[in-house]
């Protein structure tokens, strides 16, 4: 399984044999049978699978962007949806309805906004940049793989093979604020005052936000 979603009040399961729907307890499966890797819903609802993004309900799921490609991650903006996927980003225009491809030949797997600028994690464990300037720089941090970007409150948290960070800018320069996980971190979720991590090999954890140092609970 690749990631867990609630979209619109229901819990989705992404998995490498389609995506999945709880209902009544019981995971049923759509009819989205591709790998996929998220369920989003921003007025629609879409799927990002290895062939393309998909937009639709539980009950027919159709092809919009990027046929025959893997799409790992979707970003609205007021003025554009910026899609993370095998080739690296790409942008729908709200008003033209265009899509637009910026190239980096590596896949782009999660993205954020952080100080009005577009970043995003790589299949490589690096981070891109928006140099708003149409581009991006990229960067990498000695001994780390970052492994997911997640938002809350303005905020973006870095998932990586050293623990969860908080990103943060010094002079211009990306830096990472460590939180003191000591787990290799997949995902994070923020709840309430609960921060809930889930690790490569230490279960789940967890802690308050008035709290130090994670607990496991599982």
């Amino acid at each position: 399984m690749y990631r867990l979603d609630w979209v619109e009040s229901q819990l989705f399961a992404s998995t490498s044999h389609g995506l999945y729907q709880l209902e009544d307890e019981i995971w049923q499966q759509t009819s989205v049978t591709d790998p996929c890797y998220a369920a989003i819903s921003w007025g629609d609802r879409f799927v990002l699978t290895e062939n393309g993004l998909l937009c639709g309900n539980e009950d027919e799921w159709l092809p919009l962007a990027y046929r025959g490609k893997k799409t790992y991650d979707l970003l609205v903006t007021p003025h554009f949806i910026f899609l993370g996927y095998e080739d690296g980003v790409a942008f729908y225009d709200l008003f033209t309805g265009n899509w637009c491809s910026m190239p980096l030949y590596q896949a782009v797997t999660s993205l954020a906004v952080f100080n009005t600028m577009l970043v995003g994690t790589t299949e490589r464990g690096g981070i891109v940049v928006g140099n708003k300037k149409g581009g991006f720089n990229q960067h990498r941090f000695e001994g780390m793989f970052l492994n997911r970007l997640v938002t809350h409150r303005g905020e973006v948290y870095v998932c990586a093979n050293t623990g969860l960070y908080k990103l943060g800018e010094i002079r211009g320069n990306i830096i990472l604020h460590a939180l003191d996980a000591q787990a290799e971190v997949t995902d994070l979720l923020i709840w309430r005052d609960m921060m809930v991590i889930s690790t490569r090999d230490s279960g789940i954890k967890y802690k308050h936000a008035d709290k130090t140092g994670f607990q496991t609970v599982l």
